[in-house]
């Protein structure tokens, strides 16, 4: 018997959640990278099997900042600060200016709207805990922009 795509999904998710979980113990100590990539791989496969890209890249995003912020940050690109602001501006559905635009009045925004503003909301909470960690670049200066934007987000 072959499993349904949404069967594939959940078993995935299964899998991101229990080594998502042992990622975010801290007695697990450096160990706690290598648990955090096994819980990546799964949800890659949870999104190959047809996840939201946005719901994944939200899990994903806060679990590279937690780990940034607890065991502090490395050469790795998954572990590197400034690689994961660019991963998060690369992610948000919309550009900051019409963002922007569309946050002043948000209450009267058509619902789909009112979403993409939250999934823009939703990716950047992660780029908040890791702040202190970013280098001096044009990609923390846009970052800084869209966390100054956030608070007015729906």
């Amino acid at each position: 018997m072959v499993d349904s795509p949404p069967g594939l999904i959940n078993h995935w998710l299964a899998v991101w959640e229990l080594n998502s979980f042992y990622a975010r113990q801290p007695e697990q100590g450096e160990g706690q990278r290598m648990w955090a990539e096994t819980a990546m791989y799964a949800l890659g496969r949870a999104e190959a099997a047809g996840l939201d890209a946005i719901t994944a890249n939200v899990s994903r995003f806060h679990l590279r900042a937690g780990l940034i912020d607890d065991l502090g940050p490395t050469g790795s690109s998954l572990w590197n600060p400034d690689a994961l602001a660019a991963d998060i501006l690369a992610a948000l559905p919309l550009r900051r200016e019409r963002a922007a635009t569309w946050a002043a009045n948000w209450q009267q925004r058509p619902r789909s709207e009112i979403l993409t503003l939250r999934q823009c909301k939703s990716l950047l909470a992660p780029a908040q805990s890791i702040r202190g960690y970013l280098s001096k670049t044009p990609t923390t200066t846009e970052l800084d922009e869209w966390l100054g934007l956030r608070e007015q987000l729906p």
